[in-house]
């Protein structure tokens, strides 16, 4: 399971805004129409029932703790060894 980033939150509720205030159960409405994963659709779901956003900011606002980019790809960064012992990159 990888961390759900404030990337992919922006991608699956920007159909949400556009016609006023949106609340939870919209924002999670558009982010399962969007095709999001489980996880990012659990972690709007996780939002007060009371919150209403009119914004991509507004929303991203009450989520500070989430990750600016996309996920990093399996592998990226890590240091592969050859046969010979070396590493490369």
């Amino acid at each position: 399971m990888s961390t759900v980033t404030r990337q992919e939150i922006t991608a699956c509720t920007r159909g949400a805004f556009g016609s006023g205030w949106v609340g939870r159960d919209d924002l999670c409405a558009a982010a399962r129409a969007a095709g999001a994963r489980p996880e990012a659709v659990a972690l709007l779901a996780g939002l007060s029932p009371h919150v209403r956003v009119c914004g991509l900011s507004d929303l991203l606002l009450l989520l500070p703790q989430l990750p600016d980019g996309a996920p990093p790809e399996p592998g990226v960064g890590e240091q592969h060894h050859t046969a010979g012992g070396g590493a490369r990159s």
